[in-house]
């Protein structure tokens, strides 16, 4: 293949698909990207609290001329990224826990209907 058998095959793909962007999920309101977003948000809190906290024991350990305040604080910026994390995404809410009793009572009272059901029958 020559560069301009290359170039051109490109510029035809292009030319087929003008609205390929148009067709990605979007990063607001699109419900194909709402796990995506939790989940860099949770990752985000992690990474920030050991990159706060080990920064602030690098400055201690420099500033106070001692050694172990920079790993103390990379493993406290863990566990408080992991409590943050924790903390807000960890609930359950009352209104979907109770969709859930809820649907499980449903399913209770087919799964006793359909045994009824059956007893019936023979």
């Amino acid at each position: 293949m020559t560069g301009a058998t290359i170039t051109a095959s490109v510029c035809h793909a292009m030319k087929e698909q003008p609205n390929a962007a148009f067709d990605q999920p979007r990063a607001q309101g699109g419900e194909k990207s709402n796990g995506m977003d939790l989940g860099l948000r949770v990752l985000s809190y992690l990474i920030s609290g050991v990159l706060v906290y080990g920064l602030l024991g690098w400055l201690g350990d420099h500033y106070l001329g001692t050694r172990f305040l920079l790993p103390i604080g990379i493993v406290a910026g863990a566990a408080f990224g992991v409590y943050v994390i924790i903390r807000r995404f960890g609930r359950i809410d009352d209104e979907v826990s109770a969709a859930g009793a809820k649907d499980r009572s449903n399913q209770a009272t087919l799964t006793e209907h359909r045994h009824e059901a059956e007893r019936g029958e023979r």
